[in-house]
């Protein structure tokens, strides 16, 4: 029977007071904390797990739902066998700031423990209180695609000493202080030096089609951050060229006169959506039916007017407002919802006197093809003419042989067969030919 590893504990003495068992314990400094605990088994108390979760929140973490939600701690040890001491260090840590930590194991299936009992703690009070100056970071330049930033250093304390990291984030929004947690980090940023040192970093890979905010902020060696720094606008750039014309453009009947499109996503990163337009006749001129673009690739027509047939374009629209060229008409009949296949019904008159014609009843499907043949075989199972059906409205319809062969002569009294073929399907159908 598959067992899960077993709930994973803390063991920790924390400032001379015992929390869970054993003799474990919990070092804390100023920026960082040691945490240790007995290895559980893979399987309950036996064996060797895969892997340990640890993570922290500056909230209390009483759920599953909030250990899902705090940060997860780096470079954690692989699991030794049940019974074994370990530990780990948590660093990057603020001076005086209580911290929550809770840890899960995993075994070799991927099945998680149960969250272990949480650890509670605060780290040390620094001597130093001072925090690093805000920075001032300004526009260097841009390009299609990067936005280059400067700005000067600033000190540990304030403007004096070397700080010992610099954060640059980007959004798409202005950058406030409830929001800089969730901003895109640069990467790249140089290792401060003295105040006053001369800084950049080029920022790639961006969408300059959307306005953009940058902002900073500088850390000293005791993770005290400074205060938000401005906060830099950078302009979208005036995109004046049009997307491609979509590809794949597709339209099917479905039940109630409803017409279903469907096309291939366009492959240029800044595409808002498409437009979709229809035609009343193949040469007229479309109407467009999406007041906004649509960011799916389908869309349903379930407003489709009292008529035989409708033709359907397709544009893209990008971020900026410009829209590709239009692609070619495609068009969807509203007749025959209930015909799926193909068919051919029983010919009449049957027998016909060799004097006459016969009529072949057909079946056309909404979803085509709309072309089809008819082969009138003799009853040796040679060709005796080729009908040939094109461009056909769905529903019923009618084929009319004559009783003539390819060569326009009259054919025998007999027994003959009548194959239709159209797509995949193949229909068979005997006539009979009287004097």
């Amino acid at each position: 029977m598959l067992r899960h590893p077993l709930r994973s504990v803390f063991a920790v003495l924390l400032l001379g007071l015992a929390w869970g068992e054993g003799p474990a314990r919990a070092q804390v400094t100023e920026t960082s904390v040691t945490l240790a605990w007995t290895a559980p088994g893979d399987d309950s108390l036996s064996g060797q797990a895969t892997r340990y979760h640890i993570r922290w929140s500056r909230s209390p973490i009483s759920s599953l739902s909030d250990f899902a939600t705090a940060t997860p701690v780096t470079g954690t040890p692989l699991p030794v066998m049940a019974g074994g001491t370990q530990s780990t260090t948590v660093t990057g840590l603020t001076p005086s700031t209580a911290y929550w930590f809770a840890l899960r194991t995993e075994d070799e299936s991927g099945n998680l423990s149960a969250l272990s009992n949480v650890l509670s703690t605060t780290t040390l009070v620094s001597s130093d209180v001072e925090r690093p100056a805000p920075l001032l970071p300004t526009l260097v330049g841009t390009t299609s695609s990067s936005v280059t930033v400067s700005w000067t250093d600033s000190g540990d304390d304030s403007l004096t000493g070397v700080a010992a990291a610099t954060d640059l984030r980007w959004a798409t929004v202005p950058i406030t202080d409830a929001n800089w947690s969730s901003a895109n980090p640069a990467f790249g940023e140089p290792t401060p030096g003295p105040p006053g040192t001369a800084r950049q970093v080029e920022v790639p890979s961006l969408d300059r089609s959307r306005d953009l905010w940058f902002a900073a902020r500088a850390r000293d060696d005791v993770n005290h951050e400074s205060a938000l720094s401005n906060v830099l606008f950078v302009g979208r750039v005036l995109d004046v060229a049009s997307p491609g014309t979509p590809s794949g453009l597709t339209a099917a009947l479905e039940p109630v006169r409803n017409v279903r499109l469907r096309w291939s996503a366009n492959p240029e990163p800044d595409v808002d959506g498409y437009h979709v337009y229809r035609a009343l006749t193949a040469g007229g001129t479309p109407a467009r039916l999406t007041g906004m673009p649509v960011a799916a690739t389908e869309y349903l027509d379930s407003a489709t007017p009292d008529s035989v047939a409708v033709w359907y374009a397709l544009t893209a629209v990008d971020y900026s407002g410009n829209e590709s060229t239009r692609t070619p008409l495609v068009r969807a009949y509203l007749t025959g919802a209930g015909i799926l296949a193909w068919d051919l019904e029983a010919p009449f008159p049957n027998p016909s006197p060799v004097s006459g014609s016969v009529t072949l009843p057909l079946e056309v499907p909404a979803a085509g093809p709309y072309d089809a043949t008819v082969e009138i075989q003799d009853s040796a199972g040679q060709r005796v003419r080729l009908l040939e059906v094109r461009d056909l409205t769905p529903g019923p319809a009618a084929l009319v042989w004559d009783g003539r062969n390819d060569a326009g002569r009259a054919t025998a009294p007999g027994l003959y067969r009548a194959w239709l073929r159209a797509g995949d399907t193949r229909k068979l159908a005997r006539i009979l030919r009287t004097p």
